[in-house]
């Protein structure tokens, strides 16, 4: 058996036993198995034992116990209802060795039923018919013994599996993520030698490949062969890379029957993990699994010790995975495979032809031995040149101990094979280590697939679409530029700003819109919306306003991290969100520590771009805390929160002035502005001085010239700076927010003062003066309630605006305290209702004293601790839920044990929840038990409205209710709530204090913007003098119909200039920090780690190659090249003989390799002879339909005149009713054959023979009549439309249409079919046209232009039957009445797809009728080009 293949994956731990615990634990964990993987190699095993006997291990393994048996229970369901195996049930014991059944198991191995079976009847033994499927015993995790921490899936499969089922095996339970590229390794199930050099590039190369694209690498399985090197690739890769992500998958397909110590695999219940022994020595003819291999599925069709069991559905399964595609249904591309061959036998060749003729593309490794040479060495010889000598000669060198062995049939079917090998050059790709030194495998392998997606339809701008959407998705760059953005490829060129870009696309896709204003926004946006991490980072770099991006990226992603329901892309989108987050928080530091004004002035600027908002107002609605706690940030909210006060003024002075206006005279307080024309006079008078002459008599000042450090606060804006006026100092201090939030708080204090004064001392039957006082104020909080909803300085407009004020919940809470005094109010102008109006203002009092809360959060102490509090209210929720479960369970119980029929509601109320309540608080109740019980104290009959109802008594009054019973649920209540449920929220509330604590400084700085804002926005007098104010603003609104802009401290519109030279100094500053960015993680310890492995690696490859080129691998070089030169000296020896007929050269033994640079004379005179042109689709090894196999014809021995010894093709002839199969006939006296030997039983038979040569299968195949059948390709267009009925035109010619039609499962092709007797119109044609379409079709036909007619190439050709051809063009003119009568044209301009039912051999079938447009890339028009490039030149029309 020759062929394997492989594939590489997150390798699963390996087992380590040392004690009962640490058994346990692996038996818990198998289906976790990567996550082992990720800590191997770094510890030695004593201490991993130490690790996994300590406690708190085994403690974790144990929590995850229950989870893990989960899935596995689950896993081994789905196994036992998709997964079979099979087995004998006929023992049908051999003739060569007693007690073995023709399966190759032993007697024993069957079951009663098979041998007695097997005695009762004596019929040979079938596979299909005496081995059935059964639930499969092999399944789980593998562990081989004796190899490190190695562990690997595996499952027994029956032959007959779907591939389906495989591929939702491997990807759903197995884990694995759905490949970019599949990698087929073929080649030599033995062991060989291969070079170290090309042995490193290998291994190397293919780690490359397929961790560069995310490959799965199938293989054979075994630890022999090409599989053994595939698994040394997968073995260096694991040790070499750290990250989870870079290990490679490889699949190992093996036969079951062929696996040695198989035996320890079976386990009906699965086996997680099962120990394997790899005993190379006791193997015999069986083979072991290799060890380095990640996943193996062992092929079962129920024999022993047969090798290829598993060739079809590893051809299956490698079919199907590339037919599924990367990305989605609609715009994905299916998953590329190519073939890897190292070495290789017959089968190997075999494979290679079958993978080729499926489309998959090939990589020949040179050097690597036997069949990979051969092949490398014909590659580049045209067909012609490989004729049966020349493989002769290949297999005399490359097969030389086993060459005796080939007959001349095999040999000749070895040329056949590879001539049609070679013929798909495009799929074909020899990778010569010595000439591509610079080139890797991995380069090969990928451009070996894009080299073979040119040939499968795709052709100019869609070949190249294809190719870049291959590189994209393997995420190689080098090959996008070396093999797709090539000069000799032509690109459409991008445009080179957003805004033409937008343009561009408007124009491609017909699009008349308006404008975009900022399409570098709307491209950054979408990036971010559509998850393109990579993309959006372009985009990011290139913008402008790069930190108000920032947050607007990381407010999307959170908000849409908090809708994702699926937790893996929920995170991703989180780490996303906190990297642009990061971004702008080091972009801002960067521009605060090159320019503080500038950096400020940042924050404030109304950027358009991002819909007329502020930095601040981005960070506050992306909830970023790390951007506003930076210092940058604090610092122009704490000069907008003092206003023009020094910020080194106490609270203490800010009282004292608030309270003794003239004190603001006095120097008790400092005015920034004032300080800072100090510093500046006191800098000029310094540089007047400095500038004085020396004899000059002015002296110095020596006053007292200090300057607070408030003068190193950001400047103001102002230019020409003056000291301030008395009434500016008194306006100045009074507008402060800071003062109007002192005066807010003392009036607040005021208003809850008289609030509480009213209720307790001054609550009369009728309102006195200060209770009008106390309704008037309210009336001022309402007004400045209104102003803030209404108040709109950002433009938000109203219906925002409002979402604005519900959305915090202290607004919220203002509300309600108003509605609930207002209705309060109502009820106490009532005399009814007075007291309950009294109620409700009482309860109204309690939520303004807690809004009191929200004043205090500006405090550095305070508000952390309100943030405390209120993080826990939302703990107590939870926990209320609970709790009020645990009160109604046991107060329901309690009293539906005790109380019989109580009927008052309200003592039901106290004795279910209000009773059990205060037990959480130590109440103990004496009704429980007998002790407590007393009649005086309830009611027997529930009379007594003040007493409770008495509990269950008899006629005797004494207690008769199951004390027992009450006490336990006594005591388990008291433990449930007051143990269990109180210590879990004291829990909660100290992890809610930790997590709080430990980011004190960032919350509260978070939380001062809105109220800094709040009181910035303000006006400064407070309740109840707060209504001029509001008086005043509204007579401003009436007169300006305007509202004044307050906001500018918060909000600042620059003017197109300034606001130009502040972004251009951003992205200056984006610059360098970009740089220093790459600079530090370039310098990171993880990079450092990953250089320092990369070079780690170099040293292990070149020690590797070292210790292996010995001095016996130089010796052994040097006898190779001594022996090529002997070689080519007796060749010339040989020659030199032939020459002077000193002998024939069939007689000549082949002394050495024929390579690309044959010589002339090396080519034997019939290959001279031969025509390039001979049919090819005619001589394909398998006929159409069938099972058949041709006689395999190399290229000479087509002709008829050729001699062709031993030529016996097999003869086929299908069984049909009907027909008169003898014509042509007659034809076969026409052909003049000569002395051909064995082919003189035809002509005694009169059959015809094809005229083109032999085919390698007599009879008349499929095909109607013996000798020539016809047949026609009819050609029917008609000229391109658009919806206006314009003609479409391109490159200045018009385009053509022409009719195809499709069968369900198969490909467009053209209306064409042989022809019946008497038929004038293939059938095919007739079932899409009625009669007097075919009558006018018929009519056309006598003018139409004839363009091939002949003989053609079909692969249902044989020796006595082929196919003749005529094809016409049918063009139906503009004028045609028939011209839409087929299919409609669509809104589109393209033709609407029309469904016809036919019946075809008696079966119902839908047949599909669409005009195609005659261009370049449609794969329709690659198979007819010859013929439609005739009809286009005809018509004038573009191709």
């Amino acid at each position: 058996m020759d062929g394997a293949l492989t594939m590489s994956e997150k390798a699963t731990p390996a087992k380590h036993k040392s004690s009962a615990d640490e058994q346990n634990i692996n038996r818990v964990h198998p289906l976790q198995a990567e996550l082992y993987d990720q800590c191997k190699t770094m510890y030695n095993t004593d201490m991993l034992n130490i690790i996994k006997r300590s406690p708190s291990f085994i403690r974790t393994g144990q929590s995850s116990a229950k989870i893990v048996s989960a899935e596995q229970d689950q896993f081994r369901k789905w196994i036992r209802d998709n997964i079979r195996k099979k087995e004998c049930t006929y023992f049908s014991e051999r003739q060569t060795a007693g007690s073995v059944c023709e399966c190759g198991y032993p007697k024993e191995h069957h079951s009663e039923e098979a041998i007695n079976l097997g005695h009762l009847h004596s019929e040979s033994w079938n596979a299909l018919k005496h081995c059935q499927q059964v639930p499969t015993d092999a399944f789980g995790d593998i562990a081989f013994k004796g190899q490190g921490q190695k562990t690997a899936k595996y499952a027994r499969v029956s032959n007959d599996t779907a591939p389906a089922t495989l591929y939702h095996l491997m990807t759903e339970y197995w884990g694995l993520t759905p490949p970019h590229l599949l990698i087929s390794v073929t080649g030599g199930a033995k062991n060989f030698h291969l070079k170290p050099g090309l042995r490193v590039m290998f291994r190397r190369g293919l780690i490359k490949v397929a961790q560069s694209t995310g490959a799965w690498i199938i293989t054979g399985g075994t630890f022999a062969g090409v599989m053994k090197h595939v698994g040394e690739s997968v073995r260096h890769c694991k040790m070499t890379s750290r990250s989870k992500k870079q290990q490679i998958v490889s699949i190992g397909i093996a036969s079951w029957g062929i696996v040695h110590n198989r035996k320890g695999l079976i386990s009906e219940e699965g086996s997680f993990p099962v120990e394997y022994y790899m005993d190379e020595a006791s193997q015999g003819r069986l083979s072991c699994l290799d060890h380095n291999h990640t996943h193996f599925i062992l092929v079962d069709n129920g024999t022993h010790g047969q090798y290829g069991v598993e060739i079809p559905l590893r051809a299956q399964l490698e079919k199907y995975i590339s037919k599924q595609r990367m990305g989605t249904e609609d715009v994905g591309i299916e998953i590329p495979i190519v073939c890897v061959v190292l070495e290789g036998g017959p089968g190997t060749l075999n494979t290679i032809y079958n993978a080729m003729e499926n489309g998959t593309p090939c990589v020949i490794v040179e050097g690597s031995g036997r069949v990979a040479d051969v092949l490398a060495n014909a590659a580049d010889l045209p067909v012609a040149q490989i004729t049966i000598s020349f493989i002769q000669k290949q297999l005399r060198v490359f097969f030389a101990e086993t060459y005796t062995n080939f007959s001349e049939q095999e040999i000749i079917s070895w040329t056949k094979k590879i001539q049609d090998i070679v013929r798909m050059r495009d799929q074909l790709t020899v990778y010569r280590a010595e000439k591509s030194r610079n080139d890797e495998l991995d380069v090969a392998i990928l451009e070996a697939l894009l080299k073979a997606s040119s040939s499968c339809g795709h052709k100019g701008q869609e070949n190249l679409d294809h190719q870049l959407k291959l590189a994209v998705a393997w995420d190689r760059v080098d090959i996008a530029k070396s093999n797709i953005f090539t000069d000799d490829k032509h690109w459409k060129i991008l445009p080179s700003s957003p805004q033409e870009m937008q343009q561009t696309y408007s124009q491609e896709s017909g699009i008349c819109e308006q404008e975009v204003e900022n399409p570098e926004r709307d491209l950054f946006i979408w990036a971010i919306l559509q998850k393109r991490k990579d993309l959006a980072s372009i985009f990011w770099v290139q913008a402008m306003d790069s930190i108000d991006a920032s947050l607007v990226a990381c407010k999307i992603l959170k908000k849409m991290s908090c809708e994702e329901n699926d937790t893996d892309l929920s995170e991703e989108m989180g780490e996303l969100a906190q990297e642009y987050e990061d971004r702008a928080v080091g972009l801002f530091t960067e521009c605060y520590r090159k320019h503080t004004k500038r950096a400020q002035k940042l924050l404030i600027r109304v950027s358009s771009t991002w819909g007329n908002t502020t930095c601040l107002r981005l960070a506050l609605e992306a909830e970023s805390q790390k951007f506003m706690a930076l210092g940058g940030v604090q610092a122009l909210l704490t000069k907008i929160w003092w206003g023009e006060l020094s910020v080194d003024t106490n609270t203490w002075q800010v009282l004292l002035c608030l309270l003794l206006w003239p004190a603001i005279y006095s120097n008790l307080i400092t005015f920034r502005q004032d300080e800072e024309w100090r510093k500046k006079k006191l800098s000029s008078d310094n540089e007047l001085i400095a500038n004085l002459p020396e004899n000059s008599n002015v002296k110095p000042c020596t006053g007292q010239c200090s300057i607070s450090r408030t003068a190193l606060l950001p400047q103001s804006d102002d230019v020409d700076l003056k000291p301030l006026t008395h009434w500016q100092k008194l306006q100045t201090f009074y507008t402060a927010p800071v003062v109007v939030f002192y005066w807010n708080v003392l009036a607040y204090f005021g208003f809850l003062w008289l609030f509480s004064y009213v209720l307790l001392i001054d609550f009369q039957q009728q309102p006195s003066g200060r209770e009008y006082l106390l309704y008037f104020w309210l009336s001022t909080l309402v007004c400045e309630e209104i102003r803030q909803l209404f108040y709109d300085p950002g433009g938000f407009g109203f219906r925002r605006k409002a979402l604005l004020y519900i959305s915090s919940a202290w607004n919220c809470m203002d509300v309600a305290a108003i509605l609930i005094f207002v209705m309060g109010l109502l009820c106490r102008f009532f005399p009814s209702t007075l007291y309950l109006g009294r109620i409700i203002l009482a309860l109204d009092f309690i939520i303004y004293c807690l809004r009191v809360m929200h004043i205090f959060t500006v405090s550095k102490t305070l508000g952390p601790k309100i943030i405390m509090v209120q993080m826990m209210m939302k703990d107590i929720f939870f926990f209320l839920f609970l709790l009020v479960l645990a009160i109604v369970a046991y107060g329901v119980a309690k009293q539906g044990i005790l109380i019989h029929n109580e009927q008052r509601l309200d003592w039901i109320f106290q004795g279910v929840l209000y009773q059990p309540y205060r037990m959480i608080f130590g109440e103990i109740p004496t009704d429980v038990s007998y002790t407590g019980f007393d009649l005086s104290q309830c009611t027997v009959n529930g009379t007594d409205p003040y007493k409770p109802m008495c509990p269950e008594h008899d006629s005797e009054n004494n207690p008769n209710f199951p004390e027992w019973l009450t006490t336990i649920l006594l005591c388990l209540y008291l433990l449930f709530s007051n143990i269990l449920l109180l210590n879990l929220l004291i829990a909660m509330f100290n992890y809610t204090f930790q997590v709080v604590q430990d980011n004190t400084d960032i919350i509260w700085k978070f939380q001062r913007y809105p109220l800094i804002e709040e009181y910035y926005c303000r006006p400064p007098a407070p309740p109840p003098f707060i209504i001029f104010s509001h008086i005043f603003l509204l007579i401003e609104q009436l007169a300006q119909r305007k509202p004044r802009w307050k906001h500018k401290k918060f909000k600042k519109l620059l003017d197109e200039k300034e606001e130009a030279e502040l972004l251009a100094w951003e992205a200056i500053i984006k610059e360098n920090y970009l740089i220093k960015q790459k600079r530090h993680e370039s310098q990171s310890l993880n990079q450092q780690i990953n250089y320092t492995m990369v070079k780690m690696d170099a040293v292990a490859e070149a020690l590797d190659i070292n210790r292996e080129g010995s001095k016996m691998e130089q010796r052994m070089s040097h006898l190779e090249e001594q022996m090529m030169q002997t070689v080519k000296t007796l060749n010339w020896i040989v020659n030199t003989l032939v020459e002077n007929n000193f002998g024939s050269r069939e007689s000549a033994s082949a002394l050495g390799i024929s390579d690309s640079k044959a010589t002339e004379e090396e080519i034997e005179p019939e290959a001279k002879e031969l025509k390039p042109m001979c049919h090819v689709h005619a001589r394909s090894l398998v006929y159409p339909g069938t099972n058949i196999n041709r006689f395999p014809v190399p290229d000479e021995k087509v002709p008829w005149k050729v001699k062709f010894d031993g030529y016996a093709p097999p003869v086929y002839t299908t069984e049909t009713a009907g027909g008169d199969h003898s014509a042509g006939l007659a034809e076969s006296k026409s052909f003049k054959i000569g002395d051909a030997g064995p082919d003189t039983h035809r002509l005694e038979e009169l059959l015809p023979l094809n005229p083109h040569g032999r085919t390698g299968l007599g009879g008349r195949g499929s095909l109607c009549c013996y000798g020539r059948n016809m047949a026609m390709d009819p050609i029917i267009t008609r000229f391109k439309r658009n919806s206006d009925n314009s003609a479409t035109a391109k490159n200045g010619k018009r385009l053509l249409e022409f009719l195809v039609i499709r069968y369900p499962g198969e490909d467009w092709t053209l209306p064409a079919g042989i022809l019946d007797a008497g038929k004038m119109f293939p059938r095919n044609m007739m079932f899409i046209l009625n009669e007097k379409m075919l009558d006018m079709f018929q009519k056309l036909q006598k003018k139409a232009l004839e363009v091939y007619k002949g003989y053609e190439d079909d692969s249902r050709n044989t020796d006595n039957a082929w196919i003749e051809t005529v094809a016409f063009n049918l063009h139906l003119d503009d004028d045609n009445p028939y011209i839409n009568s087929i299919t409609s044209r669509g809104s589109s301009e393209t033709s609407i797809e029309m469904k016809i039912p036919v019946m075809v051999e008696g079966i119902a079938k839908q047949l599909a009728v669409q005009w195609k447009t005659v261009e370049q890339g449609d794969p329709v028009c690659a198979r007819y080009k010859a013929y439609l490039q005739v009809v286009t030149d005809f018509h004038g029309a573009c191709f």
